[in-house]
């Protein structure tokens, strides 16, 4: 259930049973009924989990924020602008979140890195293209 990272405004400790009920309480009101009686194991993980146990700066599971202003060409460009050679890559940075969109985050942090070195990176642009992969035939 998404929700909001850690603030002076939510006691995850008091606020985990709750949310825990509302959950459920969505979950019965899209069909799934009885739901709570078919529980086997449980383990509720709220943004104070998320914080400590993860190192996840205020437990946002979605980086900076997941809001309008954090979203693809908004987030933090790739080259850090304020720092020569410094690079940013992941699901808070530019294009955004979600592993496929990390990833391609990744290619261009590596692409500017090479570009900044004047290394070509010798592959093509095209990921389905595996006759530019290093030991193609």
């Amino acid at each position: 259930m998404p929700v909001t990272h850690q603030s002076q405004r939510v006691d995850w400790e008091r606020e985990r049973a709750r949310y825990r009920e509302l959950i459920l309480d969505k979950v019965a009101g899209i069909g799934v009924t009885d739901v709570r009686s078919r529980i086997e194991f449980e383990r509720i993980i709220t943004p104070a989990d998320w914080d400590s146990g993860f190192e996840l700066y205020k437990g946002a599971v979605f980086g900076l924020a997941h809001t309008w202003s954090q979203m693809l060409h908004l987030r933090p460009p790739n080259r850090f602008d304020e720092v020569d050679g410094m690079y940013l890559v992941g699901g808070s940075t530019h294009p955004g979140s979600g592993l496929p969109v990390i990833f391609e985050s990744a290619r261009i942090s590596s692409r500017l890195v090479l570009e900044d070195l004047g290394v070509s990176a010798g592959a093509s642009e095209d990921p389905a293209d595996e006759s530019s992969y290093a030991g193609a035939a």
